[in-house]
């Protein structure tokens, strides 16, 4: 079993990054209202809530699960991946986007589940295995904490995973976790291949600091990295961590309908998304900097 105890004591964290005070924390109950699964194309499927998107690439091999929710999603993902007629237990590979505790809630539990392998972009892997306690932002918030688990394999950026003919890329997109990652797959579907894109947070949470007393250093050049990274990337089928940023529930509408053309198929979509987080970011990142200015020379 690779499940790690809670082994990371307030003076360890505070040794290795700089702690902050605890931040105001969202009413996320809305984010776990259950939704119905379904197949989203060739072996990808929608196995989340109706918020935190939660992905299961079954293979003949086994099955890859991207992202698990919060802590408290566990069973509505497990229900979500029995119902389409699959065994939870043949995940062999899990793969998130972002270590923050509303999309690896649920990664202990099918760790456990399953003994798959855990593997996790190599900015994230402290925080997946202290359970969120060394976050940038969250440390201090225990609501944010989830159950660490021990990491099989660090990745870099390229890296791939393969698991019954499916290859997955990661591609590094740090800024939101130090190590948001971006996955990218080529799969099949009615004899037609089709480019996917499992798309990282590049939003920005209450709290983050790009100018003075930065989050942690280069997070300015982080965000700016990543998002030279998804400009130049040119997928057809995008998908995120979050149902909102893709507009899931108006394409699953018009995916049961049969009509011409796969909805999910959107790379202006794609587009549009990332242009707006970019303008966001530097938008804000412009606020720092003026106030940066702004403020009183210290003698």
């Amino acid at each position: 079993m690779k499940i790690l105890g809670i082994l990371v004591c307030g003076a360890a964290v505070a040794a290795s990054v700089s702690t902050p005070s605890a931040v105001p924390f969202p009413d996320v109950s809305a984010w776990n209202i259950p939704t119905e699964p379904f197949r989203i194309v060739g072996p990808v499927h929608f196995v989340g809530t109706s918020e935190l998107a939660a992905y299961l690439v079954a293979t003949p091999a086994g099955h890859v699960l991207i992202d698990g929710g919060l802590p408290e999603s566990a069973p509505l993902i497990e229900r979500s991946i029995r119902t389409l007629g699959f065994d939870p237990k043949d995940i062999r590979t899990l793969l998130i986007t972002q270590a923050h505790f509303d999309h690896v809630g649920s990664l202990a539990h099918f760790e456990r589940l399953s003994r798959a392998r855990v593997e996790v972009m190599d900015g994230d892997v402290a925080l997946v295995e202290s359970g969120g306690r060394t976050d940038y932002l969250f440390a201090a918030t225990e609501r944010a904490w989830f159950e660490p688990v021990e990491v099989d394999r660090s990745l870099r950026d390229g890296d791939t995973v393969s698991l019954g003919g499916i290859i997955l890329t990661a591609r590094r997109t740090p800024g939101h976790t130090p190590g948001s990652t971006t996955w990218l797959a080529t799969v099949e579907d009615g004899g037609r291949r089709y480019a996917v894109l499992f798309s990282a947070s590049t939003g920005i949470n209450p709290g983050t600091q790009f100018v003075e007393r930065p989050s942690y250093p280069g997070i300015a050049e982080d965000y700016a990295a990543s998002f030279r990274i998804l400009e130049s990337l040119q997928p057809e089928v995008f998908l995120g961590s979050h149902t909102g940023f893709f507009a899931m529930e108006e394409k699953r509408k018009r995916l049961a309908t049969g009509g011409p053309g796969h909805p999910f198929v959107d790379p202006d979509g794609f587009r549009a998304h990332v242009a707006a987080r970019k303008r966001a970011f530097e938008e804000h990142l412009e606020r720092e900097r003026a106030a940066a200015r702004r403020a009183p020379a210290v003698p």
